[in-house]
Order: structure tokens, then sequence, then C-alpha cells
């Protein structure tokens, strides 16, 4: 085990003594839709018992079985220690939405030009100006339009986004269409599981990335606290440097988060230049039609997808832990479930929304 490994031997004794009973999440008694909206990490008294009669029937189902007989993985080697890759490969549809059509519909964006507003747009727009092409025959907007043209034409992912933050937020829907110019090898679907808030270890971390028609979907777990470092690494060593990141409430959470890991261990690694929140753009196009833009209400309501008896996300900690603690697998089976669905509906999401920009 290497040194940054070494410094940190204690930090599975430390966490043993840190997670205890109280829990991050609160059981809404009689499944009260309004206390819900009021409290932490809510779970409906309905799914809590559920998901205890479920966890209680795992461990007898799989007591005495090892976990490598029963998820079809591999040890992963790292300079600081081993972690389990649980690996599953299956068929990809490829994404509609090309980038000539990206760049023919960002060059009707007027407001990507500085100093062109709505209302500067709508005038344009009756006086015949419909394209960022038709501003270069005007000498106000002229020198900005042949910039912004040429920014489109390369079809550079990263600056095509940052143009359209710029100009129009972050969460413009726009930004799928820059997703367009970003060769689908280049994508990483990610989510990843914690053993609750505020710079507690990880645990699991969900990837996806497609490949040749295919998506290649990894887990990497640590199997206790000692083998956080080692699936960090090993997640870190899986991603192309030049990764266009897509998450769900990623910017937010699973990217400082892990950021927040790497540096725990001395370990200063850029997470993803380039990324797309899913989370952020959902909020921004659906807000008023859906009851809330969880990523389960979305599945359903956009997707199609019914999850069924899933673990509800607040539950994921303390199931891992028992599987820690007991080193039975049964509780741990419902939270590699739950992960894989939520990367693989992310894969899904950003198909819907590219079909529809097309």
């Amino acid at each position: 085990m290497g040194r940054s490994a070494g410094a940190f031997t204690d930090a599975g004794t430390f966490w043993r003594q840190r997670i205890n009973a109280a829990p991050d999440y609160s059981v809404i008694e009689h499944d009260n839709r309004f206390r819900a909206h009021i409290a932490r990490s809510p779970v409906f008294a309905s799914a809590y018992q559920r998901c205890m009669v479920d966890r209680d029937a795992l461990l007898s189902t799989y007591a005495g079985s090892d976990l490598a007989d029963i998820c079809e993985g591999d040890e992963v080697e790292t300079d600081e220690g081993i972690c389990l890759r649980i690996t599953e490969e299956q068929i990809h549809q490829q994404f509609s939405l090309h980038p000539a059509e990206a760049k023919e519909h960002l060059a009707g964006r007027l407001r990507l030009i500085p100093g062109i507003g709505p209302a500067t747009e709508r005038l344009l727009i009756r006086k015949g100006c419909r394209t960022i092409y038709d501003l270069r025959h005007i000498r106000r907007f002229q020198n900005s339009a042949e910039e912004v043209l040429q920014i489109i034409e390369e079809g550079d992912f990263g600056a095509v986004a940052a143009l359209i933050a710029g100009r129009m937020g972050r969460t413009h829907p726009d930004i799928i269409m820059a997703s367009a110019f970003s060769p689908d090898e280049r994508f990483c679907f990610l989510d990843i599981e914690t053993l609750g808030v505020f710079s507690r270890p990880v645990f699991l971390i969900g990837s996806a990335e497609l490949r040749g028609g295919r998506i290649c979907f990894h887990q990497f777990l640590a199997r206790d606290i000692d083998e956080e470092l080692p699936a960090l690494l090993a997640w870190r060593d899986s991603v192309p440097q030049d990764a266009t990141v897509i998450s769900y409430n990623g910017r937010s959470f699973d990217l400082p988060y892990l950021a927040d890991r790497f540096a725990y261990y001395g370990i200063d690694h850029e997470i993803a230049r380039d990324q797309i929140d899913l989370l952020h753009i959902t909020r921004r196009m659906h807000r008023s039609s859906l009851p809330d833009c969880r990523l389960g209400t979305v599945e359903e309501e956009l997707l199609g997808i019914e999850r069924g008896s899933d673990l509800p996300g607040a539950l994921v900690p303390e199931f891992y832990d028992i599987y820690r603690r007991t080193k039975n697998p049964g509780p741990l089976l419902p939270v590699l479930k739950h992960n894989r669905q939520d990367v693989l509906s992310l894969i899904e999401l950003l198909r819907s929304y590219r079909e529809r920009a097309g």
C-alpha cells in the first residue's frame, strides 16, 4: 500500500466509530406529502417499512454468501490498494442530433452576440436578420458576429458551452445542442454514492462510457472504508482526460464531492473541465410541468421508466453500512441496482433531450 494510504491507515477505524444510528433522513409518517416538502431527505413511512422488510429478507437469503459469487466483477489494483470493479455492457443506440444541425440552430441564436437581448433580437428579426450570418452586414455587430461564428464553426464543445453559458446561462437548453460537438466516446455518465454529506467517504462510483455502439458501465466499489482511495484512483484512471461528464446535480454535488475526497488524500486532481448537469437543464425546461425534478420523477414522467421497489437514495448509506459491518452482500444489492439505474437514466435523459432538440 502506498504512502498516501499509509497516512490514512486509521480511516476505516475512524469511520466505523463515526457512522452510527443517527440517520441523515426523516421518515414521514402516514406518507404526509406536506411534511415531505419541509423535511430533510424525506422517506415515506410506507417505503421505509417496505425497505426494512426487504433488508431482512436479503440478510436471510444471502447469509453466508460471498460478494464475489453474486456480482461479476474483478479486483482493480492501484498504487494505493485494491477495490472491486463491477462491469456490464449493453447495446447503445446512437444519439440523434448531429453537429451540422447544432451549428444551424445556434447560428439562429442572435442573443449569442454581446449587446443583443430579447428585445433587440425581436427587433432584428422583424428587420429580416434571422441568423448571426446576417449580422455580419451590420457594422455594430460585425466583429462580434465573426467571432461567434468562428466558435460555432470550430465546434469545440467547451468553447460553445462557455459561449452559451456566458450569454444565456449555463442552464439554458441550448447546452444540449452544444453536446452534439462532443463525440460520444468523450461522454462520461457519472453518479456517486456516499456515506452521507459533509465530506463523508465515497464508497461507490457508477460510471458509463459509450464505445463502439455499446454502453460500458462500471461500478467502482469500496468494500470497506479503507478501499475508498483505490476506488477513487481506479475511477480516475478509467476516464479520458478530455471527458465531458454528464450528471444529475453533479455540478453542485458529485464533482465537488469527488474533488474534496481526492484532496482529503492529498491528491490534486482536476475533475472534468467540460460537464453537463442535466438537473439544472431539467428544472429550467420542466419546473412548471413536473411535481418535482427528482430523477425518479423525471424517469416516470418523461422517460416512462418505472423503478418499482427501488431503494430510496436516503437509505443507501444505511444499507451499505449493514453490508460493511456484516459482510452479508444482500443489503448491498439494492444499492448497486439503485446506482446502476441512476447512471443509465442519464443516458436516456440525454437521448430524450437531444431528440427533442433535433
